[in-house]
């Protein structure tokens, strides 16, 4: 019953309610470039683009496409139709599956915690398949829960049942 309104200003910084600050995704945030070394990365980007809509954590966000704010559980990575999505991680491919909400979906399990990419279409590994960090993963599809946005992939950490923000696992 507290939800706000999207605001019509240029202003993002958020605004209070009955539940806590509330932001609006952001297009302003920079992309985010891999550390460099000489030493492979234990973990890097599905794609090289800016980040459209960071994690959330507990605070909610307008949803474009759904019409709703909701928390956002992943970190949206812009990207062009069908360009190559990595692994972000090293580790086992436990699942590769379409979801309805989420597009083609490839699931690693790593050292850190489970991670799901999502948009992924035209697959190129399957379930049981060792991934090293960087491997191409398919090419960049759709998202029907994001489809209001420019193309992206989305990309989750989910240990057991609490989303973690994947941007502080990725170097």
């Amino acid at each position: 019953a507290n939800v706000p309104k999207p605001a019509s200003s240029a202003s993002s910084s958020g605004a209070q309610s009955g539940s806590g600050l509330v932001h609006e995704p952001s297009a302003l945030q920079g992309a985010s470039s891999p550390a460099s070394s000489s030493a492979a990365p234990a973990s890097t980007q599905p794609v090289s683009g800016k980040v459209l809509n960071a994690y959330s954590g507990d605070e909610l966000v307008y949803s474009s496409t759904l019409g709703d704010w909701r928390t956002h559980n992943g970190v949206d990575y812009a990207c062009a139709q069908d360009a190559q999505v990595c692994a972000p991680a090293a580790g086992n491919v436990t699942a590769v599956d379409t979801d309805s909400r989420w597009g083609s979906v490839v699931c690693i399990e790593d050292s850190a915690a489970p991670v799901r990419v999502c948009g992924t279409a035209g697959p190129t590994v399957q379930t049981g398949d060792e991934v090293s960090v960087g491997q191409i993963l398919g090419r960049a599809g759709s998202i029907p829960n994001e489809c209001a946005e420019e193309t992206h992939i989305h990309l989750e950490v989910l240990q057991g049942e609490q989303y973690l923000d994947p941007a502080k696992l990725l170097n």
